[in-house]
Formats: structure tokens, C-alpha cells, sequence
């Protein structure tokens, strides 16, 4: 009995008609597309540095004395004109001196009346006594000479003292800040002591380092074809707030730097500290950390994309039939960290995938984000229609 049970299990087993197979259901990849659309564009060279004067200057003492005035405006972070008298040192003793070289070239111009008169009158005298042409000794040249010679001296002399006296004055030689001062009044000075840092106001300078790769998208000075300086938007901190300043390229370093294997170019802005300007602009201060964007070359017809669109270094990926993904090579022009521009390889018009794609292959399904999102309201609708139709 139990036997027969077994078979009639084992049999029934047997006999049972096999599910039937179902094919394995894939999921297309959802996936951002963009139609492209080929424009000319203009290149972009990011850098950065740090702002610095183009004059600056140790300003020194150039005579002996001690400080006797100094004027309000000689402090540190005041700004100056060209000319402007800083500060005086004691001129008594120059006065003094410049009073004794002219009675010392007075005296000197006495003695070369005196001495032109003898060589006349010897002249004159060796007409009525004398034959044929006389000596320099006899019309007394030399002594005539050596009278000229210290009227020259003299007058050298002098004008050295002048200089020494106008000198007590210590101007500024162009408009400046005052980065730093080391004189007081009361203060005794020496020939070539350093007494102040100047900053020139007019030109401030921005040196930018840029990787020799990007130096193909520039225009440069020093280029044969160079045409006018590329323009430079700076971008920093003001007050708590992001302010921009502009300037232009004026030149290269001329060298590669060994440290880094940099090529510096130098960005230059005019009236920095906007001191000459009816326009009310924040200052370019000295010292500033800023970003600059270089206006480069341009081209034409280029396709920009984002960078993540980008696969195996040359490859992007087309939409094909609505669904199915094409793996086209294309020629870059440039690549930057967020953005690549294609220069052939594409045309006007062609969908491209912009959203990652994890080992894509040719004939891959897809899906567009706004036909799933068709679908799934599609799928909504239908499904509030059945739900009424059964309330009903």
C-alpha cells in the first residue's frame, strides 16, 4: 500500500506540465539628454594671484641731519602726491655752505677777470715789442686756464651745495601710499638711511600663473599675430562682499618658472585705488588675493557640453530611435573641469546623453527623464480611470 502511494506521487510528479518561461525583463537606464547646437565661442583662462604696485620704492635719506618737520600726511596708509614734502632735516649747515661756494666762485670769477686782463694786456704789449707769434707763457695761457678751471669748479662746487640743500626736503618722486615709515621728528638721519616704503598708486599689477596648456587659447604680447591686449575681469573680496575689477594682459614673464613649470603672465589695472576716477568703485587694494579670467582666443562652430557627458577620452553618447544609445567618437577643442567643446564629430541638432551612463555599449536602451515621466502619468491616469469605473 505504501509502495503504491510512492508510485502514484512519483507519477503525478512527472506528469506535471512545467511553468512557462518568461524572458528577463531589463530596465532601461534613465537618462538626461540635451540637443545640441554648434555657436561660436570665446575661451575663457582662469587664474589667480595676488595684487602687488608696479613702483615700489624704499624712499632714503640723501644728507646728514636731524629731522625737523614732518607733515600730517606722512603716516603709514595715507596717500601722497608726486612732490609733496614729506619732512625737512635741519638746512642751517647747508644754508651755511651754499653761501660759501658762491663767495668761493665769486672769488673765482674775480680771479678770471683778472687773469683775462694780463693775457690782453701781455697780448698787447708783444704787438709794440715783440716778433712773430708770441708763447702761451708770454700771454700768461696758462695762468689764464687754471682761472677758468676754478671758476668750473666753482661753480660745481656750488651747485652740489644747492642740491644738498634742496635735498633737507624729502619729496615724494611719484603719487604713493605710505606702506611703512621709519622717521620721527627729532629723529637724526644719515646720507642713505631708509625711511619709508612707497606704493605707487597709478598701475597695480597682478602676476598669473598659467599652465602651458592654456597659453593655445591666449592672444599674448609677445606673439607675432598679437594684436591688442586680452582683457581680464578680476574677481575678490571687498567688505564682506565679492567686487570685480578689469585690466588687461600688458606682458609675459618671458621665462618658464622652475619651481612649478608655470608661465606668468602679468595683468595690469589702472588707478587701483580709484583716486583719479569720478566713478565710485571699490578699492584694488595692495596685497589682495583675486581671481582673473583671461579672455582668450575665439572659434567657431564649437559644441559645448558638460564634462561628465565625456567617455574613454574621445567618446560621447548619441540617442538613437528614441531609446537606444550610439557611441560616437568625436575632436575636442578644449576640455575644462566642468565643460568639454567638441569641434567635429557631432552636427547641429544630434541628442546627446548627459547623465552617466555606467559601461555603455552600442544598441544599449535608455530612457529619456521626460518620457518616463509621460509614462508615469500615463500609468496614473489609467489607474484613477479603473478605480472610478469600479466605484461606478
Amino acid at each position: 500500500m505504501v509502495g503504491t502511494s510512492i508510485a502514484l506521487i512519483a507519477a503525478l510528479i512527472m506528469m506535471k506540465p512545467e511553468p512557462p518561461k518568461k524572458k528577463p525583463f531589463v530596465q532601461a537606464v534613465v537618462v538626461n539628454t540635451k540637443k545640441i547646437e554648434a555657436k561660436d565661442i570665446q575661451f575663457i583662462v582662469a587664474s589667480q594671484g595676488p595684487v602687488l604696485p608696479v613702483e615700489n620704492s624704499t624712499l632714503v635719506a640723501e644728507v646728514s641731519g636731524r629731522v625737523t618737520n614732518v607733515s600730517d600726511n606722512f603716516r603709514v596708509g595715507a596717500f601722497i602726491k608726486k612732490g609733496e614734502v614729506l619732512f625737512n632735516i635741519d638746512s642751517a649747515n647747508y644754508v651755511a655752505n651754499v653761501k660759501s661756494r658762491e663767495a668761493a666762485l665769486a672769488q673765482a670769477q674775480a680771479n678770471l677777470q683778472d687773469a683775462q686782463a694780463r693775457t690782453n694786456q701781455a697780448r698787447k704789449d708783444w704787438k709794440k715789442i715783440g716778433k712773430g707769434e708770441p708763447s702761451p707763457l708770454v700771454l700768461k695761457l696758462p695762468q689764464l686756464n687754471q682761472a677758468k678751471a676754478a671758476v668750473q669748479s666753482a661753480e660745481a662746487d656750488l651747485m652740489r651745495a644747492r642740491r644738498d640743500l634742496e635735498r633737507t626736503k624729502v619729496k615724494a618722486s611719484f603719487d604713493a601710499l605710505v606702506q611703512s615709515k621709519t622717521v620721527g621728528l627729532g629723529q637724526y638721519v644719515n646720507v642713505g638711511s631708509q625711511v619709508a616704503t612707497l606704493y605707487g598708486t597709478e598701475l597695480a599689477e597682478i602676476r598669473l600663473p598659467v599652465p602651458d596648456q592654456e597659453l593655445a587659447f591666449l592672444y599674448l604680447p609677445d606673439m607675432i599675430d598679437f594684436k591688442q591686449p586680452p582683457e581680464v575681469r578680476l574677481t575678490g573680496t571687498f567688505a564682506g562682499k565679492e567686487r570685480q575689477w578689469f585690466g588687461k594682459i600688458i606682458r609675459t614673464e618671458g621665462v618658464v618658472e622652475k619651481s612649478n613649470r608655470l608661465t606668468y603672465l602679468v595683468a595690469q589695472v589702472e588707478d587701483p585705488y580709484n583716486l583719479d576716477s569720478e566713478i565710485e568703485t571699490p578699492p584694488l587694494r595692495f596685497g589682495a588675493f583675486v581671481k582673473a579670467e583671461i579672455a582668450g582666443i575665439e572659434k567657431e562652430n564649437l559644441i559645448a557640453l558638460p564634462r561628465q557627458a565625456l567617455y574613454f577620452g574621445d567618446t560621447v553618447l548619441v540617442l538613437e530611435n528614441e531609446s537606444e544609445v550610439k557611441l560616437q567618437k568625436v575632436t575636442l577643442a578644449r576640455t575644462e573641469a566642468n565643460t568639454i567643446y567638441i569641434e567635429s564629430g557631432l552636427e547641429s541638432g544630434d541628442e546627446v546623453i548627459t547623465s552617466p551612463v555606467h559601461n555603455p555599449v552600442n544598441g544599449m536602451k535608455v530612457q529619456r527623464v521626460d518620457s518616463q515621466v509621460d509614462a508615469t502619468d500615463a500609468a496614473n491616469n489609467e489607474t484613477a480611470m479603473q478605480s472610478s469605473n469600479t466605484n461606478q
